[in-house]
This record gives C-alpha cells, sequence and structure tokens, in this order.
C-alpha cells in the first residue's frame, strides 16, 4: 500500500521572540535575540540570571479567563499556539470529522510551574487549598487534553516527553499516524514553562547555562570558541500536520511537506554528552533513507546548536559523517541564540522556521558567532541571513540521555518524491 503523503497547512507559535508567525519569523531573519535579564523571579542569587522569556503575552487573548486559571503556563503557550494554527489553516472544524483529527503534544518538564506554586501552598496553608483541578494541571498530559477538549477533537491524542526531542518526536510519531491512516489531520506541538524558582536552578546546578549575565543577547555562542553554555527558554508552537488528499480536497494553503526522519540514542550515559558521534550520524543516515534522499538534495541544515561546546562538536561531527565533503557546502544555522533553548517547543520552532526559509528563500544566521571553534569548521552562516533557493532542509534535535532526533522536510510539489 502506498504512504500517504503527509503535508503542513497551518502554524502558531509563542515564543520568546515573537508571539505569531511573522513576528516570530521577523525576529529570525534579523537575529532580535529574545534572551533578557530574568523577570519571572528574583534571580539576583543565581549564577545564571538571564533566559529567553515570553513577554507580554496575555492567555485570556486566547481563552476564558477559568481555563486560563486551572491550565499551567506550558499548556496555555500551547492551547494558544493550537488556536494561531487552526486560524491559520482556515480549516472549518464543523465540516470534519472530529474522530479524525487528533493532538500530539511534546513537553519535557509539563506542569513544573503549577507543581511548584502548589507545593508552596501546600506547605503554608495546607491541603484544603490546593484545588480539585491541580491534579490535572499538574500532568504532562495537560495540554494535549486542553487542545483536545477546547476543539473538541476525538482523534488520537498522544503527549511525548523525552526532553529537548520531545517536538519533533511528536512530528514524527503523528506523522507515522497519518500515514497509516489513524487520522487525516493532528495538531502537533509542544510547550514548556521552566523558568520558575525551583526548575531554573536544578538546570543552574547541571552546570549547562551560560553565566554571562551582563550582556544576554550576546550570551549563546553555538560552536564559538568562547561559548560558556546554553540559555533556557520557554514558549509554544503548534503546526497542523495533514494529509494531502484531505488538504487538496478543501484547498488548504501548504506550507511544505514532512519527507521522512531518523531517531537514535547513544546507549551511553543518561547523564553525560557523548562525545562519540556515531549514534548522531546514524540518526541523520535514517532521516535520508526514509526521505529516500541523498547528501546532495539537502539544501540546508537547522541545527541543535545549544551552545554547549560538547554538543556543537559532536554535532558538527556528525554532521561531517553522514554528508563527507557536500557538508562543507550546505549552510547550516541555529536558532538557540535567539529562542533560548526552550526545550521541546524547540523542534516545532524549527520545523516552522525551515518551512518559512523554503517558502522565502532565507537561510537564517546564526547569530553571536565571532571567533568558531576549531573543531566546528562547517558554514554555519554567521550573524546575517542569506537568500537561497531551499527545496529540503532537515533539522537535527540532540536531548539528554542520549536522543538524537532528524526531521526532513520539502517544498511541496505534485509529483510525489517518495
Amino acid at each position: 500500500m502506498e504512504k500517504r503523503r503527509v503535508v503542513v497547512t497551518g502554524m502558531g507559535v509563542v515564543a520568546p521572540n515573537g508571539i505569531g508567525i511573522e513576528n516570530f519569523w521577523d525576529s529570525l531573519v534579523h537575529g532580535r535575540s529574545g534572551v533578557r535579564k530574568i523577570t519571572h523571579f528574583d534571580a539576583s542569587s543565581y549564577p545564571c540570571q538571564i533566559a529567553a522569556e515570553v513577554p507580554d503575552f496575555n492567555p485570556t487573548d486566547y481563552m476564558d479567563f477559568k481555563t486560563a486559571k486551572r491550565l499551567s503556563r506550558y499548556s496555555q503557550f500551547a492551547l494558544a499556539a493550537a488556536q494561531m494554527a487552526l486560524e491559520d489553516s482556515e480549516i472549518d472544524l464543523s465540516r470534519e470529522d472530529p474522530f479524525k483529527i487528533g493532538v500530539f503534544i511534546g513537553t519535557a518538564i509539563g506542569g513544573g510551574d503549577i507543581s511548584e506554586h502548589l507545593h508552596t501552598v501546600f506547605m503554608e496553608k495546607g491541603i484544603k487549598r490546593i484545588p480539585p483541578y491541580a491534579v490535572f494541571s499538574i500532568s504532562t498530559h495537560c495540554a494535549s487534553g486542553a487542545i483536545s477538549c477546547a476543539f473538541s477533537l476525538k482523534g488520537p491524542n498522544n503527549t511525548v516527553s523525552a526532553g529537548c526531542n520531545s517536538g519533533l518526536d511528536a512530528c514524527c510519531l503523528a506523522y507515522n499516524s497519518i500515514q497509516i491512516g489513524k487520522a487525516d489531520t493532528i495538531l502537533v506541538g509542544a510547550g514548556e514553562a521552566p523558568i520558575t524558582p525551583y526548575i531554573f536552578g536544578v538546570f543552574c546546578a547541571s552546570g549547562y547555562l551560560s553565566r554571562c549575565n551582563d550582556d544576554p543577547k550576546r550570551a549563546v555562542k553555538p560552536y564559538d570558541i568562547e561559548s560558556d553554555g546554553l540559555v533556557l527558554g520557554e514558549g509554544g508552537a503548534v503546526i497542523i500536520l495533514e494529509e494531502l488528499t484531505h488538504a487538496k480536497r478543501r484547498n488548504a494553503k501548504i506550507y511544505g511537506e514532512v519527507l521522512g526522519y531518523g531517531a537514535t540514542n547513544d546507549g551511553y550515559d543518561l547523564f553525560g554528552v557523548n562525545t562519540d558521534s556515531t549514534a548522531a550520524a546514524m540518526c541523520f543516515r535514517e532521516a535520508l533513507i526514509s526521505s529516500q534522499l541523498e547528501p546532495k538534495d539537502i539544501d540546508y541544515i537547522n541545527a541543535h546548536g545549544n551552545g554547549y561546546q560538547e554538543y556543537d562538536i559532536c554535532e558538527t561531527e556528525a554532521i561531517k559523517d553522514t554528508l563527507g565533503e557536500i557538508a562543507y557546502q550546505i549552510p547550516i544555522s541555529t536558532l538557540k541564540p535567539i529562542t533560548g533553548q526552550s526545550l521541546s517547543p524547540t523542534g516545532i520552532y524549527q520545523i516552522i522556521a525551515c518551512l518559512l526559509s523554503i517558502r522565502d528563500g532565507i537561510v537564517l544566521p546564526t547569530i553571536n558567532l565571532l571567533n568558531p571553534h576549531p573543531k566546528c569548521d562547517l558554514n554555519y552562516v554567521p550573524n546575517r541571513s542569506i537568500k537561497k533557493d531551499i527545496a529540503i532542509a532537515a533539522m537535527n534535535a540532540h536531548g539528554f540521555g542520549g536522543r538524537h532526533t532528524v526531521l526532513i522536510v520539502g517544498k511541496y510539489s505534485e509529483k510525489n518524491c517518495m
């Protein structure tokens, strides 16, 4: 049986560098960072005092007050992005079979923000002050459930929790579900809200965070010899995946097509970074095989590039191992200096960025790259975006526990390249 083709027909984003697709995109193209001093709490005693917070987000612009009050911040982000994506897709839900529309949401931490708050309430005021809805609000599956309830969607509903890979992994699983006919349309997204006193403190204790507190906009420096770590971010993003025939039947706008993916694990160390790039390279090869592509077909790579040197070096080696000499010809860039390391939403940010790069023929810059590390010797498009026709783009995610995911998307054409 011929596999069903899967396209992207809608997008929504709530990010530190912009709310809404065009605001987000303009910031990426012009290299405007969303990293700033932390305002969510007093971080003056923390070794890292900067983060990529989402400014000016009012959840009641996207949901009623009662719903907003019951949802954690990560779920608010995801629900707001879902509404934007549905509006962008112009899908008429009243004419659709609700059992053929699913929701797949990724999150690394889930409702950790509300758990932290309610723990304080519990310790200070006792169990009677814990609201009955808290049991759902704190859960990792809150966002996927909230989106399904908000729009009466009754198809497959899944939550993916795989650290930094959660967003891309959710897309891979949704892609499979549509291919085998479990759904015609799936809202795929992610949400994260880790900028809280305790959760942020845990990340500080890990030693992964940058300490460039005096210059937040320049703090994240992927592939640079002076890079001293990553910066945590928050946000949410959702895309609409749709089976091609279904999308064409309703004359949907098509941003691009999902072509294939790869997924592997180092199987090495739950807490450390494996400097051996073998598993990361195998992941990229699997994505090429899945997409029926060769290295020469890749026009652009939106890389993980989080600013932690061991990750950046390993990723560079994996790209070279997979693509060979062609790797030096392909423009590569990362969003992290602009969006921060927002964990699960980062993968959805990458998908959106790649599809808009294909639409507009623009390769995004890697800002803050002034002195490349000798082992990071590829074309990382430093500091300024460039014009380039892009037909096929790949994106990478590498996470704690040795996880690797590569997703490949392409410009839509009537000819089935699969």
